[in-house]
């Protein structure tokens, strides 16, 4: 596909329009809904815009499906961070002048600070019964998702289509060169990992999909904010697998126990950097101060004995710090695998796109 002009429609009237570069592992995705009334009439909703670098390719994509992007009827922001609604600024201060924007009084006002013009704004908090009734004849749904992962984060439920964009949740991690758009069952340890590194309890988990569970008519497709579609059976599978996972809080503290399988992990990120580094990957571990206390050496091969999932996050950091994504990415790759296969808590590996104009960054969270 070309990321400048073909945007790709998921339902009718459902049209992705981001963009995949095929060396990252982290992608935005804004939707672009067009309705139509019994007149003939269009309204359409901008969801989750996207960053304000991705903007020249949005904004080509809206304008050819609209016929001028100034026809746009109003964005909807999930939540405040900046990956998924700082265009909307240029968009309604510059583009769109009649546009609305929709999101949560939480997101508001952060949002506002990006120079958002205030007479604009409709709160999702005070519709009558969470319903938006569009002159067209149309219905959509906001669930409030509060804290996942922010607190006034609102998913917008497309009754018609049984569309859920549904912001971070079942959002996740892809893995470099996979471009398509359509989410299978491997797409689960991307998403699991996602979750892990940014989501703050399971319960908040749990209490979302209990809220999507109970829409009606049923979801029959989840378009994320990040990550790929999901659709037909992994519906359901991935909800099933999102609500019983421990995430955050759940997992912040390191299990002695478990060292055994990080020293797995280990290995296979080891076995990968050799190929990929050479003989460098272990003096490069072995200069780094910070890995002093918790790692030691049988020879050549390096032995974790403290803090294991952190140990594994800087251990990463260590090989691919300053390496291209070609060898910067499967590093990353293998220990997030590794411990997904292992049932260990998703590694806080950093997930940088450094390509071309540096589209995109994502660091770990503070510790």
């Amino acid at each position: 596909m070309s990321e400048t002009t073909d945007s790709i429609e998921i339902a009718p009237g459902i049209h992705w329009v981001g963009k995949r570069d095929p060396s990252s592992l982290f992608h935005a995705n804004p939707y672009l809904r067009v309705f139509r009334g019994p007149d003939g009439k269009a309204l359409s909703i901008l969801v989750d815009p996207g960053s304000s670098s991705d903007f020249a390719v949005v904004h080509a994509k809206v304008s050819r499906l609209l016929g001028d992007a100034s026809r746009l009827s109003a964005v909807f922001v999930n939540h405040q961070d900046p990956d998924v609604g700082s265009s909307a600024s240029v968009i309604l201060g510059r583009h769109a002048p009649g546009a609305k924007v929709i999101c949560s009084e939480e997101t508001w006002r952060l949002i506002v600070h990006t120079n958002i013009p205030r007479d604009r704004f409709v709160a999702t908090n005070k519709l009558d019964g969470n319903l938006i009734r569009l002159r067209t004849g149309h219905t959509l749904s906001v669930v409030p998702t509060p804290f996942c992962h922010f607190r006034g984060a609102v998913m917008l439920y497309d009754h018609e289509h049984r569309v859920l964009f549904s912001g971070d949740l079942l959002g996740g991690l892809t893995n470099a060169g996979d471009t398509g758009l359509w989410a299978t069952d491997d797409d689960w340890q991307g998403i699991r990992a996602f979750h892990q590194l940014y989501m703050p309890t399971n319960p908040a988990l749990a209490r979302a999909v209990e809220a999507i569970r109970r829409l009606d008519p049923p979801v029959e497709m989840i378009a994320p904010q990040h990550g790929r579609v999901v659709a037909g059976t992994l519906v359901a599978d991935f909800l099933g697998r999102l609500e019983r996972l421990p995430v955050g809080l759940d997992i912040l503290d390191d299990d002695q126990a478990a060292l055994a399988g990080w020293n797995t992990v280990l290995d296979r990120v080891m076995e990968t950097a050799r190929l990929l580094l050479g003989h460098q990957a272990e003096v490069r571990l072995a200069d780094r101060p910070s890995l002093a206390d918790t790692i030691t050496f049988d020879g050549w091969s390096p032995r974790i004995v403290a803090l294991g999932r952190w140990t594994i996050a800087e251990v990463v950091a260590t090989l691919t710090e300053g390496e291209a994504p070609e060898i910067a990415n499967p590093l990353k790759l293998e220990a997030l695998h590794a411990a997904m296969e292992l049932d260990l808590p998703t590694p806080e590996i950093e997930l940088t796109h450094e390509r071309g104009t540096g589209e995109l960054l994502m660091g770990p969270l503070p510790s």
